[in-house]
């Protein structure tokens, strides 16, 4: 759920600034920073304003795909796929509505608690960063953003081998 939270800003930020397209591509870099430890994770992402697909390729590869309130995530480590149901959508507009600019180019939003500073860069998302529910400092960081790309509606489609366990 965390996860689909993020995601959902991400998209929400992005959406906010410029209506006037049909999807945003990004490459992304997330960054995970306990006391002990950090890690990184490298992917891409592509968005449209009901569906979504989250694709991180290293260290390990991992999809998610998320049509309206429906999310699936393809974690080929385990071997298994989940399906899930959201019951509860962030209200994306309340965010926004309510997220303050701090400084030139940075604004911050808060959403159950959670203080989320966005980063713009020419009018654009460049960063969201926020502290999780165990501490970790999370940066995910946007790179080489593309709108209104020609995009195969297949890329939305989980695609996943048979052998894998089902978790629904």
């Amino acid at each position: 759920m965390k996860f689909f939270i993020l995601l959902s800003l991400i998209c929400g930020f992005v959406f906010a600034y410029d209506l006037n397209y049909e999807n945003y591509t990004s490459k992304f870099t997330q960054s995970v920073s306990s006391k002990n430890s950090q890690f990184d994770y490298k992917g891409h992402f592509v968005l449209e304003k009901d569906r979504a697909f989250w694709s991180y390729e290293s260290p390990s590869k991992k999809e998610i795909y998320i049509n309206k309130n429906e999310i699936v995530i393809v974690e080929h480590d385990l071997e298994q796929v989940s399906f899930a149901r959201l019951e509860k959508i962030p209200n994306l507009n309340a965010i926004f509505k309510q997220a303050k600019e701090i400084t030139p180019n940075k604004l911050k939003a808060n959403y159950e608690n959670v203080d989320y500073f966005i980063t713009l860069f020419n009018d654009e998302v460049k960063s969201i960063q926020y502290t999780d529910e165990f501490e970790n400092k999370v940066l995910i960081t946007l790179h080489k953003p593309q709108k209104n790309t020609k995009i195969n509606p297949q890329i939305f489609k989980p695609k996943f081998p048979q052998n894998y366990d089902i978790l629904r």
